[in-house]
């Protein structure tokens, strides 16, 4: 099973293993306190896919388009979690609310859903 939770949210026992998936580290926040398992920046967007869609370049469309392609070199990252998931729970941590869909992690969950069928 693969969740998606903002590194602002609290820790819970139902996350099992959690995982970071961000370019950057999140501000004020320590490794102990968010508990994570692993840090994959690999599996975050590029910087300048980031940077298009926060200056409104591009729409969630393109940007789900140009995320999918940087991680078509990502394939290891992504079997690796969703090997995880399929015996247990993985949790997605990102900046954004949980509760905004224009977040990569949404995308993420995606294509690890994908290949655990796979499995």
């Amino acid at each position: 099973m693969v969740n998606t939770k903002s590194v602002y949210d609290p820790v819970e026992t139902t996350d099992g293993k959690r995982f970071l998936v961000s370019r950057y580290w999140p501000r004020w926040l320590s490794k102990d306190k968010l508990k994570l398992t692993g840090w994959i920046r690999e599996l975050a967007p590029s910087k300048e896919l980031l940077q298009d869609w926060k200056n409104n370049s591009i729409s969630w469309q393109e940007y789900e388009l140009r995320y999918f392609k940087e991680m078509e070199n990502k394939q290891e990252f992504i079997k690796e979690l969703a090997n995880l998931a399929a015996s247990g729970t993985i949790t997605l941590l990102c900046f954004e609310k949980e509760n905004n869909p224009h977040c990569h992690r949404h995308l993420l969950k995606q294509l690890i859903e994908r290949q655990t069928e796979r499995i």
